[in-house]
């Protein structure tokens, strides 16, 4: 069983659920970086995402630049990513709800 390390919320002005979907991991994926972590699983509920850590071209091209970046560091530790039902990620939502409630 893994360790909880952190959370964050913020707002993000973007357009669509999915563009906050990427960019949520985007930076998860950077703070894991910076902190060093070597060992990681992503639980995600977006199964778009998800897929497009073996399939770069379902990332939206404005993206595609910070994602190759992310993988390329996923290749150099031990990671691993599941889709999540909604239901399951209750967490998720009480932080997208407080990152947009104090925007």
């Amino acid at each position: 069983m893994g360790e909880f390390i952190g959370a964050f919320s913020g707002f993000l002005e973007v357009q669509t659920v999915l563009i906050a979907e990427f960019y949520g991991v985007i930076h998860y994926m950077e703070e894991t970086q910076k902190m060093g972590l070597t060992n990681v699983w992503l639980e995600c509920d977006s199964v778009l995402v998800c897929a497009a850590f073996t399939d770069r071209t379902n990332v939206l091209w404005m993206l595609r630049n910070r994602w190759n970046t992310c993988l390329n560091y996923c290749g150099t530790i031990r990671f691993r990513v599941t889709h999540i039902f909604r239901e399951g990620n209750a967490c998720a939502d009480k932080l997208a709800n407080l990152g947009f409630i104090h925007r």
